[in-house]
């Protein structure tokens, strides 16, 4: 099959063999072959890029071979700028594991996806980090409006079940240890273990897992989304970093939501505590002494910081998964699911990192 593109490749003239070759395009087999001759072309416009990208697309996904001649390297600048190598990410039959796949060689293949998440993951800090350094030295680079956008609805959004979740927190950690410390009439020093695990555990780690859940997912989703609907590849070709432009608002917004919803939640803890011991009889002004002297200042910076830690994170993995997603809404869902399981593991690695570090700090 022969296809011959004119020298002015405008939407009229696309538009015509469009017409003219798609249907014999999509039965093409893998044994067939076609000779595409840009030797004339000497204007090629987004119709003509677009016509020349879904030809190496279909010969992607149909496994024909391509013959181009391009004397004037007009098919060349447009395949280097989109990249033909992702032109398969659409193939229906990508995601279909093969019957009869033996146990090893889905161990291999797990390893493999793992260790292309982590090199993601690093390549996409690395770029994450140029773009802060830039707006940092200029502040109005960063999209301020998405910005204030994402905290809104990451934080004040997430506020009622973030503060329902603490208070539960609060209230099962109270009566667990209210009835082990009964036995010995202490159940007063309640207030001090949910003081001291609220600050330096339990109110970052349970807040960073409703944040990864509510809004990790969702900034997945949503540049996932994106991606489908080329919107990303648009704003590659407009010279737009997806990494400035979509990805720093996002994870600056969870990094500084997350201490303020963790003071939310550990707050809320407190009230669930109170709610126990007033229960038991215990005064509210002891309550609060026992808070108040329980509380450091160092315990509650540390809580502050794993939180912020935690917040980056989950931003990061959440837009991480998103840019790398494929191109079919079932890629879009395991973007999602992927964001939430890489944010988990990542917190808990984290939590186990800061609670080497305080205990060496000695607190």
């Amino acid at each position: 099959m022969l296809i011959e593109l004119p020298e002015q490749c405008t939407q009229g003239a696309i538009e015509i063999l469009w017409r003219k070759n798609l249907k014999a395009v999509k039965e093409l087999k893998a044994a067939d072959s076609l000779s595409l001759n840009a030797d004339r072309v000497q204007f090629l416009d987004g119709a003509g890029e677009a016509f020349v990208i879904a030809l190496y697309r279909a010969s992607a996904k149909q496994g024909f071979a391509i013959r181009c001649q391009d004397a004037n390297g007009a098919v060349a600048r447009t395949l280097e700028q989109f990249e033909p190598a992702r032109f398969a990410e659409s193939s229906p039959g990508q995601f279909v594991r093969k019957r009869g796949t033996k146990l090893l060689v889905q161990l291999g293949e797990a390893t493999v996806g793992i260790w292309d998440d982590v090199v993601d993951e690093f390549a996409h800090f690395g770029a994450t980090l140029v773009a802060l350094f830039r707006v940092t030295f200029a502040p109005k680079r960063l999209r301020w409006r998405d910005f204030w956008l994402n905290f809104e609805r990451a934080g004040i959004d997430a506020l009622p079940i973030t503060m329902l979740v603490g208070f539960l927190i609060g209230l099962i950690l109270a009566f667990m240890s209210a009835a082990s410390l009964k036995q010995f009439g202490v159940e007063i020093y309640v207030a001090d273990l949910i003081c001291i695990g609220l600050f330096r555990e339990l109110g970052p780690i349970i807040t960073g897992i409703i944040l990864t859940g509510r809004s990790g997912s969702a900034f997945a989703a949503e540049l996932g989304t994106m991606k489908v609907n080329e919107e990303i590849d648009a704003l590659s070709t407009f010279g737009l970093s997806p990494t400035e432009f979509l990805t720093l608002p996002r994870v600056l917004a969870a990094t500084f939501v997350m201490p303020t919803l963790t003071i939310f939640s550990i707050l809320a803890g407190l009230v669930g505590g109170a709610f126990v011991l007033l229960s038991m009889n215990i005064p509210a002004v002891a309550y609060c002494q026992h808070i108040a002297g329980s509380l450091s200042l160092n315990n509650a910076l540390f809580g502050l910081a794993k939180s912020m830690v935690f917040g980056f994170l989950i931003g990061q993995v959440g837009c991480t998964q998103g840019l790398r997603t494929g191109r079919t809404a079932d890629a879009v869902g395991r973007a999602a699911t992927a964001s939430v399981v890489g944010s988990l593991v990542l917190i808990t690695i984290f939590d186990g990192g800061f609670a080497v570090l305080a205990y060496f700090m000695g607190f």
